[in-house]
């Protein structure tokens, strides 16, 4: 464990399960789907926003309308990312809990632009939906304006991570309750074509993404 990076990354509540280490930050991140970002909204009310986001080295990026009450914010921004790995069952209520790996990022979103916003656009494309960039039309200029691509780096950031079964009470372990953890995982169903357009045969990256769900 290293030290934290700031005073409002540092974790304060159980302390023991925090990790501050970059690889730990980013292994979380690269296996998450979605991240909640919080701003503070020129009214003064908080507005927390789900966003499909990439991870680019050390920084994540986020993209949205440039419409979007949350993208036209370029204060301080909370990203956080949760992976839920199991319910974990204790004797008592109180001691029930979840397995869990998370982030909490904070930091000034940098907005980009002309090849970084391009190149940040396929790598957003990519994340979601690996290998779909090539096997789709791309972007054009009037879509590429109507979003806006901020990167967040991750030097703010922190992991939190909980593992293993239920920590009962030593009085509570002979109650005749069961206790564990219930396991839990995304998976994906077969690909069901729109039938919209003209017939084409499911290709080989998309069979690859629902692979990659059903390790």
């Amino acid at each position: 464990m290293t030290t934290a990076p700031s005073p409002r990354s540092r974790i304060k509540r159980q302390a023991d399960r925090a990790d501050y280490a970059a690889a730990a930050v980013i292994a979380i991140l690269e296996e998450g789907i979605i991240a909640h970002v919080g701003v503070v909204g020129d009214d003064g009310a908080p507005v927390v926003i789900p966003m499909g986001y990439a991870v680019d080295g050390t920084s994540i990026l986020v993209h949205g309308s440039v419409a979007s009450r949350l993208m036209r914010a370029y204060s301080t921004v909370c990203v956080t990312v949760t992976i839920l790995d199991g319910l974990v069952v204790a004797r008592s209520l109180f001691e029930s809990s979840m397995n869990y790996r998370s982030v909490v990022a904070f930091g000034v979103p940098d907005v980009l632009s002309g090849d970084e916003k391009r190149l940040a656009l396929d790598m957003l494309s990519n994340r979601l939906l690996p290998g779909r960039v090539g096997h789709a039309r791309e972007p054009s200029e009037k879509e590429i304006r109507a979003t806006t691509v901020w990167r967040i780096s991750l030097d703010e950031a922190s992991a939190k991570i909980r593992v293993g079964p239920p920590v009962d009470d030593a009085e509570d372990l002979d109650l005749p309750y069961w206790g564990g953890v219930i396991p839990l995982r995304t998976s994906a169903g077969s690909p069901v074509g729109d039938q919209l357009g003209r017939p084409i045969e499911t290709p080989d990256h998309i069979d690859a993404i629902v692979a990659r769900f059903n390790k």
